[in-house]
């Protein structure tokens, strides 16, 4: 993810490798999120408002063979320096973060759900206070995850959702 007005600051995230950050473009980078439990990165997002509230979607969203799973968003107010999580934990892989262009407090998430085992927790979810707590708003079934989200640029009450039916164990794919 670029920064809006400083193309030099770039954030990069990794199925298995947390978030890294570069200040000059590229030439050097740093890992700013080694610290959290889960380094499996699906999603970062910039505050719409202020590009130095920096989201973090967990879990790895390919679901590949050996798929890493993670503990739900995470919020940087400073640009990486420190971290605070958001909830979602029980949603295990947040696909795609989604946040309003001028209320931060209205975020939505697109959780795969734990790829292991059919469950509720996956589908939609959106916060009106800035992820103090979250409803799921969409569910398409146990089965079904929200793997990817687009927020119309002309009007935020519109969102796009894909779902995917993957279940990845032992017994099925």
């Amino acid at each position: 993810k670029v920064h809006p007005t400083n193309p030099n600051v770039i954030y990069i995230g990794y199925s298995h490798g947390g978030v890294w950050k570069t200040a000059n473009g590229g030439a050097t980078w740093a890992p700013i999120f080694d610290d959290q439990p889960f380094l499996a990165i699906s999603d970062i997002e910039l505050d719409p408002q202020n590009p130095e509230i920096v989201y973090v979607g967990t879990g790895d969203l390919n679901v590949s063979g050996y798929p890493f799973i993670g503990d739900g968003i995470w919020k940087s107010p400073d640009g990486g320096q420190t971290w605070q999580h958001l909830g979602l934990e029980n949603q295990r892989i947040i696909a795609k973060i989604a946040v309003h262009p001028t209320n931060a407090n209205i975020i939505y998430a697109a959780a795969m759900g734990l790829p292991f085992e059919r469950n509720n927790d996956r589908g939609l979810y959106k916060t009106t206070n800035g992820g103090q707590s979250w409803q799921q708003v969409l569910f398409v079934s146990d089965s079904t995850g929200i793997i990817d989200l687009v927020m119309s640029p002309d009007n935020p009450q519109v969102l796009y959702a894909s779902g995917w039916d993957r279940i990845r164990n032992n017994f099925e794919s």
